[in-house]
């Protein structure tokens, strides 16, 4: 059976059964005016024209149902394409970001290196001047008798850090953890802090020290003197830039051997290894894969051990 099309304007209704058709012009929705065609193809020609299909032409209704209703294409194909491109852009980028994270990795090292580099030269000289004043290097740490912790060394240099008031304003006849002294140690010191590491504070508020002094040069009440260093003093770590388990600057126990911050399977700031601040004042790059045996005599101001490239 054939089917029909109604069309008035720009629209087109249909296809509609003869039935259906002739149901619509008995409602009133078909026109004398509308256009009517038989079959795909062919004339459109007048509803009027059309004998006993317009009972009455009265009526100006035209129905939703009655609009044409376009052929509808199918968006599958579409959708496909787009999740395949959607897919293979996230792909493409996952790949690219993966490709890009060590450039930008290295970039950001290669941006925060000589800062820390800088940290650790300050601190040499802080070291060297407090030295010369006083005939000895700070202690690591100041322990009383019973070995109750005092004060660290880096709180001893912060007159050479550019903090000689916060210095004075410390009571070294109290422990640093004293209520009356804490406060003292939540103010940052920039030279203590590393630009490759966010964490900055501790949990209870004290600022925190990216840097750790060497044990075996700076001990719990240490006396460590220039003419002490007989290993040499570019060949004698003074203090080692650490990745990982960071101590507030007014801690005593910030000290540690080299070899338990840095080496192999330690954690580090930069890729690669560590910076370490030697008795000379020079600032080197260690590598992590450094042979165990000389960073152990790089350690020891006085182990006697001969120490050759590193």
């Amino acid at each position: 059976m054939a089917n029909w099309y109604v069309k008035r304007g720009e629209q087109t209704a249909g296809p509609l059964t003869q039935e259906r058709l002739k149901e619509l012009a008995e409602q009133g929705k078909v026109q004398e005016s509308d256009l009517v065609r038989k079959g795909e193809d062919g004339n459109f020609i007048p509803a009027g024209q059309i004998p006993g299909l317009i009972p009455d032409a009265d009526s100006t209704e035209w129905e939703a149902d009655f609009q044409e209703t376009p052929a509808k294409k199918s968006n599958s194909t579409l959708i496909i394409v787009l999740a395949l491109l959607g897919g293979g852009g996230v792909l493409v980028i996952m790949v690219l970001v993966a490709l890009l994270i060590p450039t930008f990795q290295g970039a950001r090292d290669a941006a925060r290196r000589p800062q820390s580099k800088n940290n650790l030269k300050q601190i040499g000289l802080a070291l060297h001047n407090y030295h010369d004043i006083h005939r000895v290097f700070p202690p690591g740490g100041i322990e009383t008798t019973d070995g109750k912790p005092y004060h660290s060394w880096q709180t001893m240099i912060l007159p050479f850090v550019e903090h000689a008031s916060l210095y004075n304003q410390i009571d070294f006849d109290q422990p640093w953890s004293a209520p009356e002294n804490q406060a003292f140690f939540t103010q940052e010191i920039p030279y203590y802090l590393n630009p490759a590491i966010p964490e900055r504070v501790s949990p209870n508020g004290l600022s925190l020290s990216h840097y750790v002094g060497n044990e075996l040069f700076m001990g719990p009440n240490g006396n460590m003197r220039l003419r002490d260093i007989t290993d040499g003093t570019s060949n004698t770590i003074m203090a080692v830039e650490t990745g990982e388990k960071f101590k507030p600057w007014g801690d005593p126990t910030n000290i540690a051997k080299p070899a338990d911050i840095m080496g192999a399977g330690k954690k580090s700031p930069f890729t690669g290894g560590n910076h370490v601040l030697m008795g000379d004042g020079a600032v080197r790059f260690v590598s992590e894969n450094i042979d165990p045996s000389v960073l152990k005599a790089l350690s020891t101001p006085g182990g006697g051990e001969f120490v050759g490239e590193f």
